[in-house]
């Protein structure tokens, strides 16, 4: 019940924060959780992102482009989904909420990647070969259903296109394979300051350094 009147209070504060038709997220759980969804609104306040990347689109999508909008950020979304059937639903969601101009939904489909002497299913590199100076990176794709540490390629894949300062929010780090990428990423870039936050789902924050 604590839980449950965690997420509802959370949904309160962000329809009061961004006022909108956003979407409400899933109820089977596949969505951000009320409470990350806030925080994020809230990062996009703070920081005033001039990129937003967010790997794997859905109802985030929506709501990160109404927080563009509504705190009057010069800044856009592009949101990488390697499912048709979920772009083209992200894509309705957006236009429904008059943030289309502000959030793009690129197609991209898992290809076979390799560093490290490992190979992985990621977002094929023509769909973010031209993203540069990310200052905000939401990691909640692929899912676990396409490969052990699914989501660990996403910083050192990225990482040299994040901008000095930038964020790396990470969802579901309560699931054993987003803690193990969370300390390799940890191990592979030391200066970077970390904190866990008790969201739903768990949430893991990484801070670049500004230098």
């Amino acid at each position: 019940m604590r839980k449950r009147m965690a997420q509802y209070a959370a949904w309160r504060e962000l329809r009061r924060l961004v006022p909108g038709a956003g979407p409400r997220p899933d109820r089977r759980g596949w969505a951000v959780a009320p409470d990350l969804l806030l925080h994020l609104v809230r990062t996009v306040r703070e920081r005033r992102p001039a990129l937003v990347v967010e790997l794997g689109s859905g109802v985030s999508t929506c709501w990160l482009a109404l927080a563009l909008r509504a705190f009057d950020v010069p800044g856009r979304l592009v949101s990488l989904e390697h499912q048709a059937p979920y772009a083209l639903r992200t894509r309705a969601q957006v236009r429904a909420a008059g943030v289309a101009d502000l959030a793009e939904v690129r197609a991209a489909p898992l290809t076979e990647v390799e560093f490290d002497g490992e190979r992985w299913p990621w977002y094929a590199r023509t769909a973010w070969a031209d993203l540069t100076g990310c200052e905000l990176l939401v990691v909640d794709g692929p899912p676990g259903t396409t490969g052990p540490l699914a989501r660990y390629p996403a910083v050192p894949l990225l990482g040299e296109r994040l901008a000095p300062g930038a964020a790396v929010v990470l969802d579901d780090y309560d699931r054993a394979d987003e803690r193990e990428a969370v300390a390799r990423w940890r191990r592979r870039y030391p200066a970077w300051s970390f904190r866990a936050v008790p969201h739903a789902k768990g949430t893991a924050l990484f801070q670049l350094p500004r230098y």
